[in-house]
């Protein structure tokens, strides 16, 4: 066979190897076996051979441990989770189990409510109440629910079961001058001012023995009072007590100081210690007008012919609630063809107070009941001989009617005279903390004026 010139048969012309391929992995290999047996049998306190002056070696390296010590940021330490809280508020068909259906199981539910009966009955959870549950690691470890504006029900859930305890509401108090006049009625006015509809009831609250705020209102009254108004988180949260109050009805002027003796009991009174508080109320509900008055003959709207009418009707919306208007004992809770639902009630001296045409009763009502001047005992309603819903309100003395409106009650107990120094010194405070001058101060004509309009004497001097 011929070749070709140059031509390249691998048989014949084998490509020639350098030695130098063969002995450079063997080479690399051989260094670094002697490197890594240099480093692991090196004893402690001794350098390697490639270890210079200046030089750090692996054992010159800070430990993990250092390294956390030295640098935070490298730390291995998982940090605590934050208490998960979720807050919310009692909808209309919420019951306890439905709120805790997901954190508790049936038996921990009837558990934690045999726990909280005694403290506050979970049953009596109210919608638009709000409450609060703190977990974590979605465990519940508390349930807080608030019972009114005052108290809060507070549950720690634990291994070892639950407890359940009443607590106050905390909240921050500041002291506020609100003052204004009157159109047509108080709580437009309030509402002018910016106040809520509270502070209307809790001024009828204090003045109502001296007082109708359905009948002796009119236009151009002035009112000033000193009242703490309650922030929660920030936020406005209602009121907490009024303090003073300087309040000129037509020609009177009526001032209550709210004062608590040595014996801790805590009322109002007016600048001379006389309490507030009388025996009876000058009407049983609020914000009402009188529809019919006190007579001996009457055209009766119903029954078409003339007879007397021994009562005040208060017209007012249907559910409107009724107030006993003294301390006393229900003697009668019945219903009558002409009176409707009724209630009765006997009071000391002699007095009975006749409550008619109720839509219905408050539930704790019943034959022999005591109740407390101001409790709620019905509601406004049109049964029995009625043309639309009203109160019928009767009063008696020793068996015979008297008119309601000429009522006169006396006051209870004024401030017990070791007290005395100290209420004359509050009052001074609160009269210049309302920016209201005392009693003493005053015009001598305004102070005749108004002490006639009392129907007390006029001081002498």
């Amino acid at each position: 066979m011929f070749r070709k010139k140059y031509a390249y048969n691998r048989y014949i012309n084998p490509p020639k190897r350098s030695k130098r391929a063969f002995l450079l992995p063997i080479a690399i290999l051989g260094a670094g076996a002697l490197i890594c047996g240099l480093f692991f049998t090196q004893q402690p306190g001794e350098t390697t051979p490639f270890a210079s002056h200046g030089t750090t070696t692996a054992n010159d390296l800070p430990s993990p441990k250092g390294m956390e010590a030295s640098n935070p940021t490298l730390s291995l330490v998982t940090p605590a989770p934050q208490p998960q809280q979720i807050t919310s508020k009692v909808v209309k068909g919420d019951t306890i189990s439905g709120i805790l259906a997901s954190y508790l199981t049936p038996p921990d539910i009837l558990q934690l409510s045999h726990v909280c009966q005694p403290v506050f009955p979970l049953s009596d959870i109210r919608p638009g109440h709000p409450y609060v549950l703190v977990l974590e690691n979605k465990i519940l470890t508390r349930f807080e629910y608030e019972i009114n504006e005052e108290q809060k029900l507070v549950v720690t859930c634990n291994p070892n079961g639950f407890t359940a305890t009443k607590q106050d509401i905390v909240y921050e108090i500041k002291r506020e001058v609100v003052q204004g006049s009157i159109d047509s009625n108080l709580s437009l006015a309030l509402e002018k001012l910016g106040q809520g509809p509270g502070l209307a009831v809790m001024m009828e609250d204090i003045l109502g023995w001296d007082v109708d705020f359905g009948r002796d209102i009119r236009q151009g009254d002035r009112f000033r009072l000193l009242v703490e108004k309650r922030y929660r988180k920030g936020q406005p949260a209602g009121y907490g007590h009024i303090l003073a109050i300087d309040f000129h009805n037509q020609d009177t002027t009526i001032r209550a100081f709210r004062f608590t003796d040595s014996k801790g009991r805590t009322s109002y009174f007016d600048e001379t210690g006389q309490s507030m508080r009388k025996a009876f109320l000058k009407a049983p509900l609020s914000f009402t007008r009188i529809s019919s008055g006190y007579a001996n003959r009457r055209f009766h709207p119903i029954l078409k012919r003339w007879r007397p009418h021994h009562g005040v009707d208060y017209a007012a919306p249907r559910g409107t609630p009724i107030r006993s208007v003294g301390d006393g004992v229900v003697v009668t809770k019945a219903y009558d063809k002409a009176a409707g639902r009724y209630i009765k009630i006997r009071h000391a001296r002699g007095y009975e107070t006749v409550y008619n045409h109720m839509s219905r009763f408050a539930r704790s009502i019943r034959k022999g009941v005591r109740v407390k001047q101001g409790q709620v005992i019905g509601y406004v309603g049109s049964t029995g001989y009625a043309t639309g819903p009203h109160l019928d309100f009767r009063v008696k003395r020793h068996g015979s009617y008297i008119n309601p409106l000429r009522m006169k009650s006396p006051p209870t107990n004024p401030v017990p005279p070791q007290d005395m120094a100290r209420f004359k010194n509050e009052v001074t405070l609160l009269a210049k903390a309302m920016n209201a001058p005392r009693l003493e101060d005053r015009n001598p004509k305004d102070r005749i004026m108004e002490a006639g309009a009392k129907g007390d004497a006029p001081p002498k001097g």
